[in-house]
């Protein structure tokens, strides 16, 4: 079971082809046709994105979207907290309402376990990272910026 929903798999995507501060802004368009994110649906995930300060949006000519600080100081569970909200990864894993360490379902000491793992892992890993991977790994076909 994967805690983050598509809307901050589709930010991680399109925040990984943006420049860091300074460079050159990406058309949002553009990101959705590489990521293969919808166009109206990446529009609305950059809003929120912008409005927590994490992109750059300029308008005209010479416009589009960057990133407001360097992709090397942004982790993913920043993302994950701006998408998903500050609660993200404390459900329950059989999606009970109350469940605690007072209330502990079947499951609970493993999923808590596993939840501060994942939790420790997107703190380590930064967007840096992510757009290296895709860099890698991704057709530079139709790449922003390309």
């Amino acid at each position: 079971m994967l805690p983050l929903s598509q809307s901050a798999g589709y930010a991680v995507l399109a925040l990984s082809c943006l420049d860091d501060p300074g460079g050159q802004p990406v058309l949002v368009q553009d990101v959705a046709a590489w990521t293969g994110a919808p166009g109206p649906y990446l529009a609305k995930i950059f809003s929120t994105l912008t409005k927590a300060g994490l992109v750059t949006a300029k308008r005209g000519n010479q416009g589009g979207v960057i990133l407001a600080r360097p992709a090397k100081e942004i982790p993913l569970s920043e993302l994950a907290e701006v998408l998903d909200g500050a609660g993200w990864h404390s459900n329950c894993l059989l999606g009970l309402m109350e469940c605690s360490d007072e209330r502990a379902c079947p499951v609970h000491a493993f999923w808590k376990s596993e939840r501060e793992r994942i939790q420790s892992q997107l703190l380590e890993v930064t967007l840096a990272d992510v757009a290296r991977f895709e860099r890698e790994h991704r057709p530079m076909d139709n790449f922003p910026g390309v």
